[in-house]
């Protein structure tokens, strides 16, 4: 008999916290999870986050409609950094399958002005052409910029690894082509008061995040930044 290896499932779990509940989730992470590689050395355990987010001219996304609404396209920098990330990220049931690539931005600049956008206008096979391919098969445009503040804690447990983030002074700002920020001098404004606690984990929750939830009155929710912040865009301009 042949054992096969079980299924590994990346779950993540969101809650909205307001920001005194969100202090103390904080101090508890900071006593029970080690530091994240991803975080600056200014001691704050965070690090800024901007992203393009993707859609199609009918905003597919946004309603949710159909196969192109099921799945989430963006471009990400992480602080100043030069490097994007280009990312697809599909979630069902907490269930999250998420493709991302690391790419240089003057080549995925270039290969963004290519008119029609089509990978054959390049000689030289590219390691983000699967996301071209699918922004030009889906009629993928950029809808908005969103910025926010990611506090940032992770641990190994039992050989897995479980991290836990909370976004906050979330905001939005106008598209500039294809063109990704790396500060929030041109937000638009917030897009709520709320912060956005992650739990992020494999297959089964572990003790430590069950402690927390069992330590601290955090009510379970659903939170989309990209529905938030369009829905916002769209009812500033109606009172414009």
């Amino acid at each position: 008999m042949t054992n096969s290896k079980p299924t590994i499932q990346r779950i993540e779990m969101k809650f909205q916290l307001d920001a005194s509940l969100s202090s103390e989730v904080k101090d508890w992470a900071r006593d029970h999870l080690g530091v994240d590689d991803n975080c600056n050395s200014g001691g704050d355990d965070s690090y800024d986050i901007y992203s393009l987010y993707l859609d199609t001219p009918e905003l597919d996304l946004y309603h949710r409609t159909g196969r192109i609404g099921r799945a989430k396209h963006r471009i990400r920098r992480y602080g100043k950094e030069q490097t994007l990330w280009v990312e697809t990220k599909r979630k069902k049931n907490m269930v999250v399958r998420k493709n991302r690539t690391a790419v240089f931005e003057s080549d995925l600049m270039a290969r963004l002005a290519a008119c029609p956008l089509d990978r054959a206008a390049f000689d030289d096979p590219w390691c983000g052409d699967w996301f071209i391919d699918r922004v030009a098969a889906r009629r993928l445009q950029p809808a908005i910029q969103i910025g926010y503040r990611r506090f940032a804690r992770t641990s190994t447990l039992d050989g897995e690894n479980l991290r836990l983030t909370i976004d906050s002074n979330m905001h939005a700002g106008p598209i500039d082509g294809w063109n990704i920020a790396s500060d929030s001098s041109n937000a638009f404004g917030s897009i709520g008061d709320s912060e956005i606690l992650e739990l992020k984990f494999h297959n089964q929750m572990p003790h430590l995040f069950r402690e927390l939830l069992r330590t601290f009155p955090i009510p379970a929710t659903g939170f989309s930044k990209y529905r938030t912040a369009i829905g916002s865009l769209a009812t500033l301009e109606h009172a414009a």
